[in-house]
């Protein structure tokens, strides 16, 4: 089931994305779409503070635990349903699961999730199965419970699905089996990548960590992690295209520059979402992106992304 973006151009879920005056921002935006915050069953209040340092030296990137902090999907289904009668934009739910008082399991939390958001107005939903700043396993990392979680929001509901997942880059065994995973289910999109988990920062002049949830420890985006991503991206569409499977790849990850930009399509992505530069730059980060990249492709002779997606050449 394919959904359409244009420009191809989104906020990746988490930076400046959970209550209603961020996502009416949003909306207002060049942006192609809007992307929720992560939502859990509950609304969560989060990693204690200081849980995000936004700039490291040298503009490497952002660290942050956050820890999943959003309004619970009532509040979402309420704001979705009110931004879908004032704008045209498409509506992306970002779902997650967390532990809350109704002890539901995670695979009903986010059937549940699914299902009240498509009856809210959502134009798709993002299944977020790799948040890494919580203290369980992400999801994503067990073959078996992804696949439990797709089959259980597939057959529920009709709108498009998409899969956020972490990199797979030291575990290649492991993302060819998520990937054939895959494959058993009418999947949209897959975005990639969440941020570089169990990454460190220290201050040297107070040589105390730089954020205090899970000892210091974070997940690290914007800049450092470009490479990873760009690998990801493209094993993800060669493994796709290998096995004729209509699955889009969202390429997530150091995209701050236009050129950035053109790399993550070259490499697979037809759609790109921005985070830490969304979380540096605010909405007017969309624009200037976009534009860069009009003017990449007329320079070099392409009318369109779609023309470049996956074009990039061996050695």
């Amino acid at each position: 089931m394919r959904l359409s973006i244009y420009p191809p151009i989104t906020n990746a879920s988490g930076p400046n994305s959970v209550t209603r005056e961020e996502l009416e921002r949003l909306a207002q935006s060049a942006s192609g779409a809007v992307v929720t915050k992560s939502m859990t069953h509950c609304p969560r209040a989060g990693n204690p503070e200081p849980r995000l340092r936004e700039r490291l030296p040298n503009n490497i990137g952002s660290l942050n635990s956050m820890g999943l902090p959003n309004l619970g999907y009532h509040q979402y289904a309420q704001i979705i349903s009110h931004l879908k009668e004032r704008y045209r934009k498409p509506l992306i739910a970002s779902i997650a699961s967390a532990p809350c008082p109704h002890r539901l399991d995670p695979i009903e939390q986010y059937r549940e999730i699914a299902t009240a958001l498509e009856e809210s107005g959502a134009d798709a939903l993002e299944l977020n199965l790799s948040c890494p700043n919580l203290e369980e396993v992400p999801i994503a990392m067990d073959p078996q419970s992804v696949r439990h979680v797709l089959k259980a929001v597939t057959r529920e509901v009709k709108i498009p699905v998409g899969v956020k997942l972490p990199p797979y880059n030291n575990t290649p065994k492991l993302f060819e089996e998520i990937a054939r995973i895959l494959l058993e289910f009418e999947i949209a999109y897959v975005a990639t990548i969440n941020s570089e988990p169990l990454t460190l920062d220290i201050d040297v002049k107070t040589r105390t960590k730089v954020i205090r949830p899970n000892d210091g420890f974070g997940g690290l985006g914007g800049p450092a992690v470009l490479p990873i991503a760009l690998a990801e991206v493209h094993r993800f569409y060669r493994f796709f295209q290998k096995h004729r499977a209509r699955i889009a790849v969202w390429g997530v990850g150091g995209i701050v520059t236009a050129e950035d930009a053109i790399k993550h399509f070259l490499a697979g992505a037809s759609v790109i979402q921005i985070g830490t530069l969304y979380l540096w730059e605010g909405p007017a980060a969309f624009a200037r992106l976009w534009a860069g990249v009009q003017e990449w492709l007329h320079a070099n002779g392409y009318n369109s992304v779609e023309e470049l997606v996956g074009t990039v050449k061996d050695l």
